[in-house]
């Protein structure tokens, strides 16, 4: 296939997107009434088809990145938590905080609801919320230099492949 996308970041998402999307059979009537839009991915090709060059997609970044970086794209990308952990392990060592602090701003990071507020981690450590605010922004900073590490070399992998343009 002709790439399609402009960058890494619009190829994983749209994989991801076209993964969580159900196929079903829609009756006729249905689709004499179907509005399409603009601009579809891959128009000539079936559901069946899209499944497959989204799973290609994923395993192509998977294939070309490190267990963490694939964790931390999924962690982005899909706003869950499901290798979560696993990231907030390792950017509480790195940066020697408790992880659970770093797993609730992880969590927001990643478009999820945090567990606890900014003033209640200020009480548990008994420090000001200026200092709570500072060691979240070091957090995200963080998490946002290995978002960019993995997105470079997802990039990469995917012009190889031939899914990027340039």
């Amino acid at each position: 296939m002709d790439a399609e996308f402009g960058s890494g970041y619009e190829a994983i998402a749209w994989a991801l997107r076209r993964l969580r999307t159900p196929i079903v059979k829609s009756p006729s009537i249905f689709k004499m009434g179907r509005k399409s839009a603009i601009f579809e991915r891959y128009p000539d090709c079936s559901p069946w088809e899209k499944v497959a060059e989204a799973v290609y997609i994923l395993k192509v970044v998977e294939r070309n990145l490190t267990e963490v970086e694939c964790a931390i794209l999924q962690t982005y990308f899909t706003g869950g938590l499901e290798r979560g952990e696993q990231v907030s392990r390792l950017v509480s060592r790195e940066l020697d905080m408790d992880r659970w602090f770093v797993l609730d701003i992880l969590k927001s990071w990643a478009r999820e609801r945090p567990r606890h507020s900014t003033s209640w981690w200020a009480k548990k450590y008994r420090v000001g919320g200026s200092t709570i605010s500072r060691w979240q922004e070091k957090v995200v900073e963080n998490l946002d230099i290995k978002l960019k590490s993995a997105m470079t070399g997802a990039h990469g992998a995917l012009q190889h492949s031939g899914h990027v343009l340039f």
